[in-house]
């Protein structure tokens, strides 16, 4: 019983940590909601009612998920603080991981979000991922698998700290009862002193020479319903994205009637 007394003590230390204050900055570390703390509480209580075996696999394999980089959409833009500076942002849809072990992973339409719900039995799919293989999860696939109890909310970051990664959700309007689902975010632990975790995102989309976005052909199987236009382009390109250079001589030779006068030659 002093291991579960003990890390309800924890847990509650980490719940008034979002009323502390940084003695350097003078500005508090994190704004507590009232969902956020309902959350906590919720999560204190589920800790209180757990054995010491139960407690013993909480984030237990935390340090074999490794977080690689955030995955964004160009096209839609969002915003991030940089210092004093608020500069725009891709807004982020995916995440790459890379796992020491064989893991199924969770598979969900990519559409579906916090509007349309995610019925576990009815939405959620699962795929086997081979250990050391990079994949992409959605961000609501990236939820339902680091909420299991081995990973208890955390991964690696790019320096092996297992806690060094973790999920934020927002989750105001989920407690309300004006969205069906928390909306997920990915973050790194501030205490290992990190830059924004936005810095390194890599965009999924690209811009056409047509004035269209288009997903990029690696990731168009799981996020190419984000963009209507993605088949088209797959069409043309073969499924291959020519180098930028070249897309921007055949648009030339396109609006100069290059073309034309070629076939006219002939």
């Amino acid at each position: 019983m002093s291991l579960l007394k003990n890390s309800s003590n924890n847990f509650r230390s980490n719940t008034t940590m979002y009323n502390s204050v940084d003695k350097g900055s003078k500005k508090p570390v994190g704004k507590k909601t009232k969902a956020n703390e309902a959350l906590l509480n919720k999560g204190l209580e589920i800790i209180n009612q757990m054995s010491e075996e139960e407690r013993a696999l909480i984030s237990s394999k935390s340090h074999t998920l490794h977080f690689q980089y955030l995955l964004g959409l160009s096209s839609k833009k969002s915003s991030r603080k940089v210092g004093d500076e608020i500069k725009d942002s891709s807004t982020p849809v995916g995440v790459a991981l890379i796992s020491d072990e064989d893991i199924m992973v969770p598979v969900i339409d990519v559409l579906k979000n916090k509007d349309t719900g995610i019925d576990p039995e009815k939405d959620i799919t699962y795929r086997e991922v081979k250990a050391g293989e990079l994949f992409y999860l959605t961000l609501y696939e990236f939820m339902f698998l680091i909420i299991r109890d081995e990973y208890g909310g955390f991964c690696c970051d790019e320096y092996g700290n297992s806690d060094g990664v973790h999920l934020s959700v927002k989750s105001p309007a989920f407690y309300r009862g004006d969205a069906k689902l928390p909306t997920p975010t990915i973050n790194y632990n501030k205490k290992y002193g990190r830059r924004s975790i936005k810095a390194g995102m890599v965009d999924i989309d690209v811009y056409m020479p047509d004035g269209s976005w288009v997903i990029k052909p690696q990731y168009a199987d799981k996020f190419g319903a984000l963009l209507k236009n993605t088949e088209k382009y797959r069409k043309i390109s073969g499924g291959k994205l020519p180098p930028a250079p070249t897309l921007v001589a055949l648009a030339l030779k396109e609006k100069l009637n290059l073309n034309v006068a070629k076939k006219e030659e002939e």
